[in-house]
């Protein structure tokens, strides 16, 4: 914004140069420079930040260098001397959205005369950037620039019905403006309109069919408070950006609208030789309302780091035009002004005396602080070391994001009445591709694991933590006047997926299988002294019915691991086999052991005894596994499943498993003769419970 140092010195007193001027006022928070020199008068532009409305004005700067200066500030003078008639008589005012418009104010001026304006007025709005056009526009651009309100003249006489209704546009509704572009409105846009059609776009800029020409005698002049948003939203709308539009999106002083508008009436009457209408229109709906604000002084020097007395912080908060009242030796009540927008809290009031007493007299000092050790919790350090653990097994950890696009839904398989796809679903998303909070760390895994491979990286072996959203019940607002709505359930999932293909070779293979992910699962397991682990078959649209299996713990479901079905696998365009895992974090949380506990070395010898059997390849190994450990675990201290056959020498329908069971007792040395009851009872509960042979 664009200021003359002589017009600032018109409404406050100071001694200082343009530079020095330009220097205070930049250590204040408003950066200013001296741009050009014009005749004896000097250019100022002000670089002002969004929140600083209230000096979008010449008035409003002469206010900052009055606090700043100590000198004494001249308001302008808004008396207006009326004629005959009664504004009443001649125009009605209808506002039929106060929410976009809280207040909105009129007054009239006849017999007016429209012509070049006074040089001193033409030099003043071209020092700032403006161009001259006639002494009405003229006019209402210098109280404009003068005061911040912006203003605008229509001709009485186009006025239809005599009546303004301050709206929202009808649908199919259009307007040419002022600068000669037809504008298709939008039914959220507000209109300045009279009986018949809308004669300008409120706050953004007048239309053609209304606007003063040579031939017009009367003037109708509007001073309105629009509703910010409103405005910005119908300027970027229609690609309208004007300098009333750039203050009313800011905010401007609802309390000044009608000083301005009777200053603007009386310098145009004065300008135009026309003569003021008795009364103005004022429809000022709902009075806006503006914060008190309670201020401590140990507060503030605490921020600062200052030592100020409550008699200079009043001092400095009543330069700035607030009202104050001393509440305690520590406490300040601060009315807010209504031209001060910004003010919302303590701590701007607290910015408000920095700015005041001078950024550079804050001495520069280490803040102090305690530093405390922070103690992670025991979920914290399990959580870390399952990573660690998995990270040890080969895997990397991934970081994907908590929203997905539900078409992956689809793409696993996952059917229409699934709990899986009760997702939550987010107001404003980035994009499409994360549209929903998502109830299944898959898509992510499977999709990180694609991006490798279609890249090259072929051995892939990835892992990620993190959380999933399902919904949840209704729950009330936190606060008093708040929303309240549906609080997801936030489960911790451990995901990963394996490539069937590495570069290294297992077992003379170059690629991994169904049997090395559970290892995996169960070395992650073991690691964490959880050993009552059971596998079942799992029946999940994604996981390939034979190659599949559900996990428990102390027969609780805690996730699944399997490979991917080849159907979704081709849905990803897989080429290579992906094997893919979710457990429940909390679940194994809640069976993990903290305390380690040690054994002694075995004192006494260990009898190695192997068993092969035959039976039916329905009949699965971990069937066999507790058929022997329950047994007798007196002695038998490990069972080892080191081979498995299914070819000639095997029946049709059968398969050969082969056991090394190992014994051993920690009071004495072992004989046959303590092994061979329990071996051989083995034997028995298999051939009687499988209907097993010894092969």
């Amino acid at each position: 914004m664009k200021i003359t140092y002589n017009w600032l010195k018109e409404f406050v007193e100071f001694d200082l140069s343009p530079q020095e001027l330009c220097k205070m006022l930049t250590m204040a928070g408003l950066e200013t420079k001296v741009i050009e020199s014009i005749d004896d008068d000097h250019v100022i532009e002000a670089d002002l930040t969004p929140n600083r409305s209230d000096c979008h004005s010449v008035i409003g700067i002469a206010r900052e260098v009055s606090a700043l200066t100590g000198g004494r500030f001249k308001y302008p003078d808004i008396s207006v001397k009326e004629s005959d008639g009664d504004i009443n008589s001649l125009i009605s005012v209808a506002v039929e959205n106060p929410d976009l418009c809280p207040r909105y104010t009129a007054r009239i001026v006849r017999g007016v005369k429209v012509k070049p304006s006074p040089s001193w007025l033409e030099k003043k709005i071209i020092a700032v950037g403006l161009r001259p056009i006639n002494n009405i526009v003229d006019a209402t651009n210098y109280i404009l620039w003068e005061m911040g309100q912006p203003l605008h003249a229509f001709d009485y006489e186009c006025i239809k019905g005599k009546k303004i209704i301050v709206r929202n546009a009808y649908k199919n509704e259009s307007l040419t403006t002022l600068d000669e572009k037809k504008h298709n409105l939008s039914e959220d846009s507000l209109v300045i309109s009279d009986s018949e059609r809308a004669v300008a776009l409120a706050g953004v800029m007048g239309g053609g069919n209304s606007g003063v020409t040579q031939a017009t005698r009367d003037i109708l002049f509007e001073s309105a408070y629009f509703n910010p948003i409103s405005i910005r939203r119908t300027s970027r709308r229609h690609g309208i950006f004007t300098d009333s539009s750039y203050r009313f999106e800011r905010g401007v002083d609802n309390e000044g609208v009608v000083a301005a508008l009777d200053r603007a009436a009386n310098l145009i009457a004065e300008l135009s030789e026309g003569k003021v209408v008795k009364g103005r229109i004022d429809c000022y709906h709902e009075k806006i309302s503006y914060p008190q604000v309670d201020l401590r002084i140990s507060r503030t020097n605490k921020i600062l780091g200052i030592s100020l007395s409550r008699e200079q912080i009043l001092n400095i908060l009543n330069r700035l035009m607030f009202t104050t009242k001393a509440i305690d030796d520590d406490k300040i009540k601060v009315n807010v002004p209504s031209f001060r927008k910004d003010i919302e809290r303590e701590i701007d009031l607290i910015e408000e005396v920095a700015r005041l007493h001078g950024y550079e007299k804050i001495l520069k000092t280490i803040p102090s602080s305690k530093v405390s050790v922070a103690v992670s919790t025991r979920n914290q350090v399990f959580e870390r070391d399952i990573k660690n653990i998995l990270v040890s097994l080969g895997l990397t950890e991934v970081i994907n994001y908590s929203f997905i696009d539900e078409k992956y839904f689809d793409a696993i398989n996952i059917p229409q009445n699934d709990p899986l796809r009760k997702t939550i679903k987010l107001r404003n998303p980035l994009s499409q591709n994360w549209s929903v909070m998502r109830t299944t760390l898959l898509p992510g895994i499977i999709n990180t694991a694609v991006f490798n491979i279609n890249r090259g990286v072929y051995d892939v072996g990835i892992v990620e933590i993190g959380k999933v959203f399902i919904q949840g019940s209704d729950i009330p607002p936190f606060n008093k006047g708040g929303r309240g709505g549906i609080l997801p359930d936030e489960k911790t999932i451990v995901g990963g997926a394996l490539t069937g293909r590495t570069e290294k070779k297992i077992w003379g293979k170059g690629e991994r299988n169904f049997y090395y992910l559970k290892g995996l699962v169960e070395s992650l397991l073991g690691r964490l002294n959880i050993h009552d682990i059971e596998f079942f078959p799992v029946n999940l649209p994604f996981i390939h019915p034979q190659k599949g299996a559900c996990v428990k713990i102390n027969d609780e479901d805690i996730g699944y691991l399997g490979e991917l079905s080849p159907a979704v696998a081709e849905g990803f365009d897989l080429k290579d086999k992906l094997y893919v895992f979710e457990l429940s974090l909390d679940k194994i949380l809640d069976n993990a052991v903290t305390e380690r506990k040690y054994t002694h070395l075995p004192k006494y010898p260990s009898i190695y005894r192997d068993i092969a059997i035959v039976l039916n390849s329905n009949i699965k190994s971990d069937n066999v596994y507790r058929i022997i450990r329950d047994t007798d675990n007196s002695i038998l201290k490990e069972i080892i499943l080191f081979d498995y056959y299914e070819g000639k020498q095997i029946p049709a329908g059968k398969k050969s498993l082969a056991y090394s069971l190992v014994y051993r007792s920690d009071d004495r040395t072992l004989t046959d003769d303590d092994v061979n009851p329990v071996h051989e009872k083995i034997v028995a509960n298999l051939r009687d419970k499988l209907e097993a042979e010894l092969r």
